[in-house]
This record gives structure tokens, C-alpha cells and sequence, in this order.
């Protein structure tokens, strides 16, 4: 039971980790840079699918 709770701990770590990743990654998407603005994107996209693929069970019906 203990290693169960540890695991659902560490998703939801890593979770709150990746949507704080995601809020800087929009931050530097809104710069406007002309030379990086591909890699922003790309970078928030990427970001924005662990958010999803990290979200913790139960919080995604919360969302609905």
C-alpha cells in the first residue's frame, strides 16, 4: 500500500513540476522573439503533452 501512495505522490510532483514548466514555457512563447519563437512552441508543445500525460487520476473528471 505504501509504495502505491509513493508512486501517486511522485506523479502528482512531477505534475505540478511540468505545469509550472508550462506557465514559463507560454511566458517565453509571448516574447515575440523572431529567431526562437519556433523553439517556444515547439518547447511549450512538448511541455503541454506531459501536462496532460502526467495529469493525476481523478483531477481530469474534476476538469470536465
Amino acid at each position: 500500500m505504501r509504495r502505491t501512495q509513493d508512486a501517486a505522490d511522485v506523479a502528482v510532483r512531477d505534475h505540478l513540476i511540468l505545469s509550472r514548466m508550462l506557465a514559463d514555457a507560454e511566458s517565453l512563447c509571448a516574447t515575440r522573439d523572431a529567431l526562437l519563437a519556433g523553439q517556444y512552441r515547439h518547447l511549450r508543445a512538448r511541455i503541454a503533452a506531459l501536462v496532460e500525460l502526467t495529469m493525476p487520476i481523478g483531477q481530469e473528471e474534476r476538469n470536465r
